[in-house]
């Protein structure tokens, strides 16, 4: 009997008779569990409904189902936010459990969870709005229910939605954005920021001078930083500014920095770098267009690294006629030397030890000038050679004679008196300056050079030329 009244039930099985007047009694006390069309929902489907867009567990046919549950609840937060009542996860929970609903509890999650990934409500949590991703783990945690505020979520402007989500995909290069209005914001709010900090870095760690245009870039995004959700979907004003940034500035210096264009400058800049005493041997204004390029605060627009690869081209290529002309005038010099050298009676009346020793050292320093890419060091090995080198050859050379003995063989012969070798050019003439002009000028100039010379002999030295 239900209500006084019989309750007809056409089965004789004791079982199906209690059963089957239960589930009328529950039918007349719980009005709106049919809502539920006798679905049945587990915690596990939280997360999926919160994330429809990323959840591939959840097929059409539950989350169509749902539909009626959600518009009762939403039904009853609208109710409750224009009477100005806080509503919490615990009061929606109490509401759907109780008389006429009997929702239980997963499923009362469930339908949270949906409204909440179709965007009709959010989820409150110390004044703070969660992700999607954050719903679920506070539904289901049942001591959060009490301090997680549910209410009615804003409507916006469909067009500037539209106009964000257009922003994002243009802006950051991404094809996939949050469809929810409240994730979109979240989203360029954290992507503004990320790209805000990254072009700071480019700035402060770059060598290109160039660069520093990312400022006002910088400056734009700065402005738009740490803004709450509803302004980037009512007030966001400044989304062409950036694209514009970004067509002129931010994408041209970013393919540069990330391109083959990079590559050609820095390898330009190394090329000043490392011949800047070089220069002073190519005709000059050799590496004016190579500077002029480098310095350009347009460098990574147009075609101009085309020009600053073909310049530093010709630039390398007059350094590098530069560097073998001083080599060979290096090498002949030393030849002009070290040729007659090796015919010498100095040099032929040394043992083969002193003989090897010199031709070793001789050797290396020809290795050096082959070797040496400074055209100033090749110079100074030149004239080192022909200062000290060479002078010390002759003075080795000396100190070592050989002697025949009485068996044919050769022996060093006794060490003759040490004698010093000095360069022509260590000679001096003292005691007259200024200019040569006549006859008598150049009288008096090698009548000086002529007394030092005789003095240098006189002091045991020998003078090579």
């Amino acid at each position: 009997m239900i209500n006084a009244a019989d309750l007809a039930v056409a089965s004789q099985d004791t079982i199906t008779r209690i059963t089957d007047g239960f589930q009328d009694l529950i039918a007349r006390t719980y009005t709106q569990l049919s809502l539920l069309d006798g679905r049945t929902y587990s915690e596990q489907q939280v997360a999926g409904f919160a994330n429809p867009d990323q959840s591939a567990m959840i097929d059409d046919a539950s989350i169509h189902a749902l539909a009626a549950p959600a518009d009762e609840m939403l039904s009853y937060l609208l109710q409750r936010d224009r009477l100005g009542e806080q509503v919490t996860v615990k009061k929606i929970v109490e509401h759907f459990q109780a008389k006429p609903y009997g929702w239980d509890l997963a499923s009362i999650e469930c339908v949270t969870a949906w409204l909440v990934g179709t965007s009709k409500i959010t989820l409150t949590v110390d004044s703070n709005i969660l992700k999607r991703s954050e719903v679920a783990a506070v539904l289901r945690n049942t001591q959060k229910h009490s301090h997680a505020v549910v209410a009615p979520q804003k409507t916006f402007d469909q067009r500037k939605i539209a106009a964000l989500r257009a922003f994002c995909t243009d802006f950051f290069d991404e094809p996939a954005v949050p469809k929810d209005p409240l994730e979109l914001a979240r989203h360029t709010s954290e992507r503004i920021r990320a790209k805000c900090e990254e072009l700071k870095a480019r700035v402060s760690g770059s060598k290109y001078s160039f660069v520093t245009q990312l400022e006002a870039p910088i400056t734009l995004l700065e402005s738009a930083v740490g803004k709450p959700d509803d302004w980037y979907l009512n007030d966001f004003a400044i989304a062409d500014d950036l694209l514009d940034a970004k067509t002129d500035i931010i994408d041209p210096i970013q393919a540069f920095l990330g391109g083959a264009q990079r590559k050609i400058y820095d390898e330009a800049t190394e090329l000043l770098a490392s011949n800047a005493s070089n220069l002073n041997y190519v005709p000059s204004g050799s590496s004016q267009d190579v500077a002029q390029l480098l310095a350009d605060p347009q460098a990574f627009r147009g075609n101009r690294m085309t020009k600053l690869k073909a310049a530093a081209i010709e630039l390398q290529s007059r350094i590098d006629e530069a560097l073998v002309a001083n080599r060979d005038g290096a090498l002949l010099e030393i030849d002009s030397r070290w040729a007659p050298l090796q015919t010498s009676t100095i040099y032929l009346e040394a043992t083969d030890e002193a003989q090897h020793s010199v031709i070793q050292k001789v050797s290396s320093i020809l290795d050096r000038i082959g070797g040496e890419s400074q055209i100033a060091v090749v110079r100074e090995i030149a004239n080192t050679f022909e200062e000290r080198t060479y002078p010390a050859i002759l003075d080795e050379l000396a100190a070592s004679p050989r002697t025949t003995d009485t068996d044919g063989g050769d022996e060093p012969a006794p060490a003759p008196a040490k004698k010093q070798t000095v360069s022509v050019k260590s000679i001096n003439a003292q005691g007259v300056h200024g200019v040569l002009e006549t006859e008598e000028d150049v009288d008096r100039y090698l009548d000086a050079l002529r007394t030092a010379l005789i003095r240098a002999l006189n002091d045991d030295k020998r003078i090579a030329l």
